[in-house]
């Protein structure tokens, strides 16, 4: 049985392409990813969130100062964030699932 982040991912990844990108941005207005200490100009500057989705940071965020996961909204409505976190530089839920 999928639990809730599972499911979301399977209702994303049935979508369109263009509704893909729609559903991402939507989802990242919702991050609490610039408030955490981790978070840089860089990361802005290149509109990184969402890493518990899209995985590692591509190439903003490569020293930890801070995890904020935990305390996420977004994180905490799917179930995830606690167990596994630090997403922006050790990869996405599912990629630490293996």
């Amino acid at each position: 049985m999928m639990d809730k982040f599972e499911q979301l991912m399977n209702d994303v990844g049935k979508m369109s392409p263009g509704d893909q990108n729609k559903a991402i941005e939507e989802y990242k207005a919702s991050c609490i990813c610039p408030t955490c200490p981790t978070w840089n100009k860089c990361a802005e500057e290149a509109n990184e969130k969402l890493f518990c989705v899209t995985g590692i940071s591509a190439s903003c965020i490569t020293e930890l100062k801070g995890c904020m996961c935990p305390t996420c909204p977004l994180a905490q409505s799917l179930d995830v964030g606690v167990e596994r976190n630090t997403y922006c530089l050790k990869g996405s839920e599912m990629e630490q699932r293996g």
